[in-house]
């Protein structure tokens, strides 16, 4: 807690807003993502894939490229604010590791938590495509930013 506070004591009034408006935003978009994959579905059965890679190959095989796509950039987009807003928050998850490691473990609460209420399917390419996702916005993160400090050193010189 005292390391916490020190770091507050550190930033300037805007940088205490917008790490402010940052914790306000991760939480409504928890909330988002909690209430899509488990608050608002009904309980039923207990059910599960664990093959990996299935969505994509019953896609092939079915032709039915339109929702397999959805259901597949769904699970990449999902997790995807996770993976960009988790580096502006904390320097710590600035890398992809990091960022890989917290997509897999929310992505894997959520499964567990679906198959445990019986509020979902619990499949291994959610975990996948929620990890990747997570993945890629700290990829953009990280574009975005470098950019930034790019842009900040031309225009001090």
């Amino acid at each position: 807690m005292n390391r916490f506070v020190n770091k507050l004591k550190k930033l300037s009034s805007s940088g205490i807003v917008i790490k402010g408006l940052c914790v306000l935003t991760m939480l409504l978009y928890l909330y988002c993502v909690f209430n899509i994959t488990l608050i608002e579905r009904t309980e039923g059965v207990r059910r599960h894939v664990l093959r990996p890679l299935w969505e994509i190959s019953t896609m092939i095989r079915s032709g039915d490229y339109r929702y397999w796509s959805c259901q597949i950039c769904g699970n990449l987009i999902m997790l995807f604010p996770l993976g960009f807003m988790l580096p502006m928050m904390f320097e710590r998850f600035r890398n992809i590791k990091a960022a890989a490691a917290a997509g897999f473990v929310l992505s894997l609460f959520i499964e567990f938590s679906q198959y445990f209420t019986g509020r979902g399917l619990f499949e291994s390419d959610d975990i996948i495509h929620n990890t990747l996702g997570a993945c890629l916005g700290c990829i953009i993160y990280g574009i975005i930013f470098e950019r930034l400090i790019d842009s900040d050193t031309d225009t001090e010189q």
